[in-house]
């Protein structure tokens, strides 16, 4: 089932990517941050890798707050928690709808190979023209 235009203007959308050297990277949208089409193409896909990620893979890692950020709703700790098994995490970029910006990296990336097949069958297909490791701003773009 395809995630809808409307979908995205309610919904605060946790996706996941790989960037140029398969790292693996979470944008969350905020209701109004460009969502890519590889994502909104199946709610199913979206909704496995979001369950993996943050309730089946385990911590491994310590992880870097780069930058400062204002939480009211708990972001904060699912970025330290997702950068703990090894995730680069991104939130929007204030009011840009096309940028994300980097909440907080893994000092150990989770390395794309030793993911089951299922997610990295999903993941392939996920891919951003970015480096998380070193790119603090992200842009990408809309599906709609």
């Amino acid at each position: 089932m395809r995630i809808t235009a409307i979908e995205l203007q309610c919904e605060d959308i946790m996706w996941f990517g790989i960037d140029n050297n398969n790292h693996i990277f979470e944008c969350t949208s905020a209701g109004c941050g460009n969502v890519p089409e590889f994502v909104c193409i199946s709610k199913e896909n979206t909704e496995s890798l979001l369950n993996f990620f943050m309730n089946e893979l385990a911590e491994f890692t310590e992880e870097k707050v780069v930058t400062e950020y204002d939480d009211t709703n708990s972001l904060l700790e699912d970025c330290i928690n997702l950068s703990r098994k090894g995730i680069y995490c991104y939130d929007l970029y204030e009011d840009d709808e096309q940028q994300y910006i980097k909440i907080s990296e893994p000092l150990k990336p989770l390395e794309f190979d030793s993911l089951p097949s299922y997610i990295k069958d999903i993941l392939k297909n996920n891919r951003v023209n970015a480096d998380v490791m070193t790119d603090k701003i992200i842009s990408v773009e809309h599906a709609y």
